[in-house]
């Protein structure tokens, strides 16, 4: 199997998996090298006439150590490999059902929703209202400072990575369910931005939620668009969502993709949480 470069990678869950599962990891080995060297060494006896003479040596050994560290990649690699060879990673597909908490590897298009597009302003917004001390219910988009309405649309246009959660949709996979997959802000690799977040990637992850396809079949998608706001807010805000976000969209002049996830995630539809991503 190919080495695998991550740029998403929440290694304690990783490793967690390997254990249970009775996988080798690679850990830290002391290497001890021993070197031999031959001394030499002479003597000559002599009486009268007669004489003796010979060499003795001696041997000097010379040691040193050191700790060799396996390699991140190799070790991310391995430990992969590993779960698909002995058949812990389930392929997605419409042939073999998967169940909440199974391990699966799914590869296609990267896309984030606009439920995460919408939650970095709703990100900003928390934090401008914080600092103005003004409650959210007395707010009105259109009335806000051209400061704070050109900070959104380059929150919004931007590649910036928020310390928020990300939801995004994986295209391209045949199947009857919607894939989406919960990215944690705290496990992306050298700062990556969306750009490299989106495009063609391969993600190892654990089945999180299974929505139902029918009347009933909807999960709500508050934890990306209001991470972090007090409960009672986050619950107030939920009521009238949609309306919340016409009027910032339409402030702002942004376009979200009309069936786009934006307040609900509408079933039939599977969300993974994402182990690493390369």
């Amino acid at each position: 199997m190919a080495l695998r470069n991550p740029v998403y990678l929440d290694m304690e869950s990783l490793l967690a998996q390997a254990e249970y599962n009775d996988i080798e990891v690679p850990v830290a080995s002391d290497i001890v090298e021993r070197t031999v060297n031959q001394r030499e060494g002479s003597a000559k006896l002599s009486y009268g006439i007669l004489g003796a003479g010979g060499s003795k040596g001696s041997e000097v050994e010379y040691q040193s150590s050191y700790k060799l560290d396996p390699r991140p990649k190799a070790t991310v690699s391995k430990i992969i490999d590993a779960l698909i060879r002995d058949e812990v990673v389930r392929p997605l597909n419409n042939l073999l059902p998967v169940s909440q908490d199974d391990l699966v590897e799914i590869s296609g298009t990267i896309r984030i929703t606009a439920a995460s597009l919408a939650g970095k302003l709703f990100h900003l917004l928390q934090n401008y209202m914080a600092s103005i001390e003004q409650s959210v219910t007395d707010f009105d988009i259109e009335e806000a400072e051209p400061e704070l309405l050109q900070r959104f649309q380059q929150i919004y246009l931007g590649n910036e990575l928020l310390p928020i959660p990300l939801l995004a949709e994986v295209e391209g996979i045949d199947h009857e369910c919607l894939i989406f997959v919960n990215l944690q802000p705290n496990f992306f690799i050298n700062r990556a931005t969306v750009d490299q977040v989106e495009g063609e990637r391969r993600i190892l992850g654990s089945v999180r939620n299974m929505v139902e396809a029918g009347e009933d079949g909807y999960l709500s998608s508050e934890e990306w668009l209001l991470y972090g706001w007090e409960i009672t807010l986050k619950r107030l805000l939920m009521t009238n969502i949609s309306d919340q976000l016409s009027a910032l969209t339409e402030t702002l002049q942004l376009e979200l993709k009309p069936d786009d996830v934006k307040a609900w995630i509408k079933g039939p539809a599977i969300i993974i949480d994402a182990i690493a991503m390369y």
